[in-house]
């Protein structure tokens, strides 16, 4: 594969990596920190350790306090934000091209000098617990975060991006530091800035940056297992009832997924364009219009580096759920007998490379795509290489596909909602004859 030649990349003395793609035709620029640490990098006593460090970092410098990160941001209309995964933390700033040097000043500042001040680690603790409560009290976020602990058990790929109550009272200044000196180095660090700038002018911009040694962080090489990385297990399988007092009972269907760099993964995003993309989508029409079932009603595809989750979601009344999940059985089960037609095919195809089209002419979306690119798969593609892709899937590709995502052993089920009623379980026994755990 010839490397997309619209991005630079330089890998620095330090171990740094800085990616960049020019756009002259925006005036915009998103420069984004990539940390490979997210909760995967986690000990057991550590949930929730990546995501607090998302928010301290925001919290003060030796050279600036967290008002004044927020005003010179504000100041030159920009936006700086973050977020944290399962296998990354992201700082990214989107500003206008002329601004760089602010953006390029306070990122360089946050990852060197961040103060992690006792008092301001107690407020945003507080906030942290607030934020744990406003999840637990949504259940349709609370649905997945259940889901992917029973299914990946304590592994860091289960654990919950905003830890626990538990977790997140008992973390100390210490511990923060430990785990931000171990994790934020430069050779687990990826830059990438997509925009109207060249990249020669990063390069010279990220001089603090690309020095040999930072404040704290040791020297010595690590290995990935000595930063926490485990293979990821095999999905445990099950069907689970959690109770929970709800107007309604919340469905989460699943199955084994595909990784990052499996060669199927267009064909799967196909898949799930098809199954539960959009108002068209098989589920939506069958579940919501046709039968009324639900308001909401979706399927997602998560990969991860070694492992993947395919999904689906519905939010459904006591008495339907027995016919909910009757239908996303049918849904699975014709795309596993029959193939598309070409008719079908190519509509979903338009539909995911819109969708791609769309992202291509905004500067974050671009940012994002550059650096997950390098993060699992080492290089970096065109849109158009993508889209040619997509168009290389066939009928029988997907149909493939299907067959290997949904071998009827394999299912994974979580309804989080009241107690089910009696008739309810009976009507289930057909479906699924495993019983509720």
């Amino acid at each position: 594969m010839i490397r997309y030649k619209k991005v630079k990349r330089t890998l620095f003395s330090n171990g740094l990596t800085l990616l960049t793609e020019r756009h002259p035709e925006f005036k915009s620029l998103c420069i984004g920190v990539w940390v490979k640490a997210g909760t995967r990098q986690e000990r057991p006593h550590e949930a929730g350790i990546s995501h607090f460090l998302e928010h301290m970092l925001f919290k003060g410098t030796e050279n600036r306090s967290s008002l004044q990160i927020a005003k010179e941001v504000d100041q030159v209309g920009g936006e700086f934000n973050a977020f944290t995964a399962r296998e990354y933390t992201c700082f990214h700033i989107l500003l206008l091209s002329r601004d760089i040097d602010l953006a390029v000043n306070i990122l360089s500042d946050i990852l060197l000098y961040s103060k992690f001040d006792a008092e301001e680690m107690e407020r945003e603790r507080k906030v942290i617990l607030q934020e744990i409560t406003m999840a637990e009290e949504s259940p349709e976020e609370l649905v997945h975060d259940l889901f992917f602990e029973l299914l990946y058990g304590r592994h860091g790929l289960g654990r919950p991006i905003l830890g626990t109550g538990t977790s997140i009272r008992r973390f100390t200044r210490g511990d923060l530091l430990r785990f931000f000196r171990k994790h934020y180095r430069p050779t687990q660090i990826v830059i990438s800035v997509a925009g109207n700038v060249s990249h020669e002018s990063v390069c010279r911009k990220l001089r603090l940056l690309t020095r040999k040694n930072w404040p704290g962080r040791p020297r010595q090489l690590v290995t990935k297992k000595q930063l926490g990385f485990e293979p990821a297990p095999r999905l445990k399988h099950g069907t689970w009832w959690i109770k929970r007092s709800a107007e309604q009972v919340h469905l989460v269907w699943g199955v084994e997924g595909f990784r990052y760099s499996s060669k199927d993964r267009f064909a799967a995003l196909l898949l799930n364009v098809y199954l539960g993309g959009g108002m068209s989508s098989a589920l939506f029409q069958e579940i919501r219009e046709k039968n009324g079932l639900a308001y909401n009603v979706y399927s997602t595809v998560s990969p991860f580096y070694d492992s993947g989750v395919f999904s689906i979601y519905a939010a459904t009344g006591m008495k339907q759920v027995p016919l909910c999940l009757k239908l996303i059985e049918e849904c699975v089960t014709k795309l596993k007998r029959q193939l598309l037609t070409e008719e079908e095919l190519t509509v979903i195809k338009n539909n995911l490379k819109g969708t791609i089209l769309l992202n291509s002419d905004d500067v974050e979306s671009r940012m994002s795509s550059v650096a997950k690119n390098e993060i699992f798969f080492g290089k970096c593609f065109s849109v158009e290489e993508i889209c040619a892709w997509v168009d290389q899937v066939t009928p029988s590709d997907v149909r493939r596909v299907a067959r290997k995502l949904f071998r009827h052993s394999a299912r994974s089920i979580l309804a989080l909602g009241p107690r089910p009623a009696r008739n309810v379980y009976k009507k289930l026994r057909p479906i699924f004859p495993a019983k509720f755990n």
